[in-house]
């Protein structure tokens, strides 16, 4: 396992990168979803909000190949937990729906 989970205590506050202080999930915001260089990817159990070419490039299958094959039993945190990227962080945060969580991925070194 190449990365590290932070689960964050609260569903509705703010993420900051932690490399550039960047808001990558910004609430004050119309588009919330805010990726810095460093945002691997941000997603839901629902499926991705935002996936970078440098992470998803790392993953077993493609986000297009999970979000047409597994509508009723999709398991983004199996998906994202396969993955091959080196050293990166995984926030997750409650959605506040019992067993649905938010996960955000960064990594120290910026992707283009």
């Amino acid at each position: 396992m190449s990365f590290q989970l932070i689960q964050l205590e609260k569903n509705q506050v703010n993420v900051t990168c932690p490399y550039c202080q960047q808001d990558v999930l910004d609430w004050s915001q119309e588009q919330y979803i805010q990726p810095c260089a460093h945002t691997l990817f941000i997603a839901m159990d629902l499926g991705f909000e935002y996936i970078s070419d440098a992470y998803e490039a790392t993953m077993q299958r493609t986000v297009d190949e999970i979000h047409a094959h597994d509508d009723d039993s999709i398991n983004i945190w199996h998906e994202i937990s396969q993955s091959t990227f080196p050293d990166y962080v995984i926030y997750q945060a409650d959605l506040g729906v019992e067993g649905m969580y938010r996960y955000i991925g960064l990594t120290a070194k910026a992707i283009d």
